[in-house]
């Protein structure tokens, strides 16, 4: 039985910063081996992207590379050379899947589009993570996470508070979000794509927009806006459900009143306070045509409140309320410690930091990343199993190959 879910695969990685990088690292955290290709010299754009242990700027300790690229092994080629293309061929002939992140076109023009691939190995997957997809009329605009993630409608329905619904600038969502779900549509995709090659001995090429991605996830608002013709999540005052974060005394909570039980758990959480029993309030329909009255007597009570009271007693009542945490109180929340969600990595370079772990846990072959490698750590090692001697390995050092 394999380790890791994942150990039989051999995945050829050649992409940087975000989504084909963690594309890459779903499959490594789980077993399979992962061979980053980076730029000679120079590696992924991400080792120049901060934060670095005391905001010393060095390669090989940004965070944002490491955690992106934990459990790979890391090689240096330029496949843009001739004898780059030769080394990448050969790579490629051994491997189940290529995963890419460069514009639509660059493959090919570099003689290594999938049309020729699949001649090398008619069982290669070949995924290409791109803003835009491979077709269509945006096929070569240039996109960053911030872009993708504003024409996707989440950037448009971020907004939750909000006086005047139509003029309320829309905002964006912290981190990558719009990369990081490309990335895992990706990753999926490709295990679907390895569950058909086993049916049928034959590989595919996988074109995996990250827009087109992150608008899959607006299906609430695409449903409310055909039936309704009006953006879903800006009718705060038409629909209460709690669309926004509710001030109490040292922080905030989210929590829903739109069913009546919990309307009536949220009352005798706050202490049945007497402006409630009002029978405008007994429906989902009073709620909402009363809405803004209900929000004021809300947000009285629920300031003379703490969170960790709220949530606790709200959760016994079987009211749906949590806490607005802040990046510190999610990072040592002792739930996630339980479930092992950070685990410390020793890396030569960069010391011990705490990395996100896994993100699921499978009791067959559990999921262990092992720490980010080094720029051309694995040169010799994958050069040497296609067939490489040392001396020829020093000449493709030398001539700047890898």
């Amino acid at each position: 039985m394999a380790s890791q879910a994942l150990s039989d695969l051999r995945v050829v990685e050649y992409a940087e910063m975000v989504s084909g990088p963690m594309c890459g690292k779903m499959f490594a955290d789980l077993g399979a081996e992962v061979i980053k290709l980076e730029r000679p010299g120079a590696g992924d754009e991400a080792r120049r992207h901060p934060p670095y242990p005391g905001d010393i700027p060095h390669p090989e300790k940004s965070g944002f590379f490491l955690y992106l690229n934990t459990s790979k092994k890391s090689v240096t080629l330029d496949p843009a050379t001739p004898t780059g293309a030769a080394i990448f061929k050969k790579l490629i002939a051994s491997a189940d899947v290529l995963i890419e992140n460069h514009a639509p076109g660059f493959m090919a023009s570099i003689g290594l589009g999938y049309e020729t691939l699949r001649t090398i190995n008619p069982r290669l997957i070949v995924t290409s993570v791109t803003p835009f997809g491979q077709t269509g009329p945006y096929r070569d605009w240039k996109g960053t996470d911030l872009i993708e993630f504003a024409m996707s409608l989440t950037g448009y329905n971020t907004p939750t508070m909000v006086d005047d619904p139509e003029t309320e600038n829309p905002l964006r969502a912290p981190g990558h979000a719009a990369e990081m779900m490309g990335a895992a549509t990706a990753a999926a995709s490709t295990m679907m794509a390895i569950f058909q090659r086993d049916l049928t001995g034959e590989g595919q090429w996988i074109d995996a927009p990250c827009w087109q991605s992150t608008v899959n996830t607006a299906k609430i608002e695409m449903a409310a806006f055909t039936y309704l013709r009006m953006p879903f999540s800006r009718q705060r005052g038409k629909v209460a459900v709690g669309l926004e974060p509710l001030p109490c005394k040292d922080g905030f909570i989210y929590t829903l009143w739109a069913a009546d039980a919990h309307y009536l758990a949220l009352k005798k959480l706050l202490g049945n306070p007497p402006e409630l029993d009002s029978e405008l309030f007994d429906t989902l329909a009073g709620r909402q045509d009363n809405d803004d009255v209900l929000r004021r007597i809300f947000r009285e009570h629920l300031l003379k409140h703490n969170v960790e009271f709220l949530v606790r007693e709200g959760q016994r009542l079987g009211l749906t309320i949590g806490p607005v945490h802040t990046v510190a109180q999610a990072a040592e929340h002792p739930h996630l410690r339980t479930r092992n969600a950070f685990v410390p990595i020793d890396h030569p370079m960069a010391g011990r930091f705490d990395y996100p772990g896994a993100l699921v846990q499978m009791t067959a072959t559990p999921p262990a990343a092992t720490r980010a490698p080094l720029l051309g750590e694995h040169n010799v090692v994958i050069l040497q199993r296609i067939g490489y001697g040392i001396a020829e390995i020093q000449e493709l050092r030398a001539a700047g190959v890898i």
